[in-house]
């Protein structure tokens, strides 16, 4: 189904790649689910996260932005430079405006979800079950969890779990 299609009759989990569609301006993606935060904005729709899709989404824009700025991107490299305050004051600015963001979004249509010790645990029956990596079957665990039928999402990988229906954002038009 189509991102654009979805009420907000019910909740939706909303996962890392909508969020960073939008955040990095994606060509493709990004005016799909712009339009489908502005409804979280506007309360429209009840949308929900946990805190370790915050951390991925700020993580990615972390790498996106330090990317930018190194001659060659590679994990050790991008270590080395965060010592430097003036590169990690660099990188972090778009993090900051993007957790700003997120959490304005927790006063209107979004609520962040706990993830405990059980979640995790049942999370690796589901991700060996539905071939998914660890933090997708964390947030499938959260999703079954807390009743949650629905989830806006381009990952693929989730089409294999029959008990939620996607919503996938349309491609740009441009």
């Amino acid at each position: 189904m189509l991102l654009s299609n979805f009420v907000g009759d019910e909740r939706i989990f909303i996962d890392a790649n909508i969020f960073i569609y939008n955040a990095l301006d994606d060509p493709i993606y990004a005016d799909s689910c712009t339009d489908f935060l502005r409804k979280v904005e506007t309360n429209k729709i009840k949308a929900v996260i946990t805190p370790h899709l915050m951390d991925e989404v700020l993580f990615k824009i972390l790498i996106a932005q330090a990317s930018q700025h190194l001659e060659k991107f590679t994990l050790p490299n991008l270590k080395k430079e965060m010592k430097k305050s003036s590169f990690s004051s660099k990188v972090y600015k778009p993090v900051r405006e993007y957790s700003d963001y997120l959490t304005e979004l927790t006063y209107s249509g979004l609520k962040i979800l706990i993830v405990d010790a059980g979640v995790i645990s049942k999370s690796i029956d589901l991700g060996s079950r539905y071939g998914l990596l660890t933090t997708d079957a964390i947030h499938l665990s959260t999703i079954m969890q807390y009743g949650i039928n629905n989830i806006a999402t381009n990952d693929s990988d989730f089409e294999r779990v029959d008990s939620i229906t996607l919503y996938k954002p349309e491609k740009s038009k441009a």
